[in-house]
């Protein structure tokens, strides 16, 4: 049997050097809580407070590069993909929520010194809030510039 003894200090050093690696590589590792769903959350869905826990997890510096850290970067956020219960949340996959989407029907607003007009619109692409869009007007067909300001309101920009 000492072949099996041979295999078993090979992976006792074996072991050492893996529990050393990150040490080994300059890296602090730390026990740290992150951000986790408490069940899948589905693309399209805004990310609420209560859709959230934290759980501890083994980290190092690089292992949380591009990885929510903290609840304000999650909430109010929509998930682009499925995001799974008790796993860490990539930023790459949270963007703001869509207030309006490409084919969508809108009102356009013109405002200025006390005067408005508003005509219904299409929007040619998706828009969150703070975004400038085009539309199509649904009366005559011409193609609009407006700012997103809040599900299906459009302020038309002054030009």
């Amino acid at each position: 049997m000492p072949g099996l003894l041979q295999i078993a200090a090979a992976l006792a050093v074996i072991c050492g050097i893996l529990a050393a690696a990150p040490a080994l590589a300059g890296q602090d590792t730390a026990v740290r809580s992150l951000p986790v769903p408490v069940t899948t959350i589905y693309p399209g869905q805004v990310i609420e407070a209560d859709l959230l826990t934290s759980r501890r997890f083994q980290t190092t510096p690089q292992s949380l590069s591009g990885i929510a850290t903290d609840e304000e970067q999650i909430v109010g956020k929509e998930s682009r993909r499925r995001l799974i219960a008790g796993r860490p949340i990539s930023l790459a996959v949270l963007s703001r929520p869509v207030a309006i989407r490409r084919g969508a029907a809108g009102i356009a607003l013109y405002r200025e010194d006390g005067f408005s007009i508003s005509t219904p619109v299409i929007a040619l692409e998706d828009g969150s809030p703070g975004d400038i869009i085009d539309v199509r007007t649904a009366a005559t067909g011409a193609i609009i510039r407006v700012e997103v300001t809040a599900a299906g309101e459009l302020a038309v920009i002054h030009e």
